[in-house]
């Protein structure tokens, strides 16, 4: 009789072992799956962009410096999220906030989110005294598959610049925008590092007429450029 509980007990344990495991959550952040109430998750990393030559031809060092990244996500009801981050390059600081929506299949996930970003840099040197400011917008759709060892991810982002605001010295000059201004399309691969920590691959390619980064050079241009962008980042 004390065998056969023994066996019932080691039989529930392994059991209870076993489920846990296929219950932990792999630490994906660019994959959208879905996250517990007030779960809170983050990544840092940077980016370096291939700038186009014609507008950065004679820029400062700065500016084709990487830029870098601090991501988080946090929980809410139904399947929803909240997204901020904040980038920067040191001359110049982005944030954006926004919601966003999950919906897990098997192994495959989609996410609908909206971002609000605020942006803003300083240039003091080279005999420059400017200041620049603005609003941009990005909807976006995420579609990711969740492998055995790795998840892979394709993001889609609209660019769309609402107001920019151009100080130099005492002249302020105010721009604002009612059209769509480009396109980002991000491939990213996430896998684990060691232990709860993943490490995150990424190829951003930016269609686009304005890229914030590069305001210091100021470019005149009025056309789309293509710019790429590698992406490196940790899951912690």
């Amino acid at each position: 009789m004390k065998r056969i509980f023994t066996i019932k007990l080691i039989l529930m344990v392994t059991f209870l072992f076993q489920c846990n495991i296929l219950a932990q959550e792999k630490n994906y952040f660019i994959y959208p799956q879905q996250l517990p109430f007030e779960k809170y998750k983050s990544s840092v990393g940077l980016g370096l962009a291939d700038l186009p030559e014609d507008q950065v031809e004679e820029a400062s060092t700065f500016i084709r410096g990487p830029i870098f990244n601090y991501q988080a996500l946090y929980g809410l009801p139904n399947n929803f999220q909240i997204y901020g981050a904040v980038f920067t390059n040191i001359a110049t600081f982005h944030f954006s906030l926004g919601p966003r929506w999950t919906y897990q299949l098997d192994h495959f996930a989609f996410a609908l989110g909206y971002d609000i970003g605020y942006w803003f840099g300083e240039l003091n040197q080279f005999g420059y005294n400017s200041k620049v400011k603005g609003w941009i917008h990005y909807p976006n759709l995420t579609i990711g598959y969740d492998s055995k060892n790795f998840a892979i991810s394709l993001k889609s982002e609209l660019i769309i610049q609402t107001s920019r605001t151009d100080k130099s010295d005492d002249v302020e000059i105010e721009t604002n925008f009612d059209s769509i201004s480009g396109l980002i399309i991000g491939l990213y691969i996430e896998q684990p590092l060691w232990k709860d920590n993943y490490v995150l691959l990424g190829l951003r390619m930016n269609y686009t007429k304005f890229y914030y980064p590069i305001w210091a050079a100021f470019p005149t241009f009025n056309r789309y450029f293509y710019i790429p962008e590698i992406m490196i980042g940790f899951n912690i």
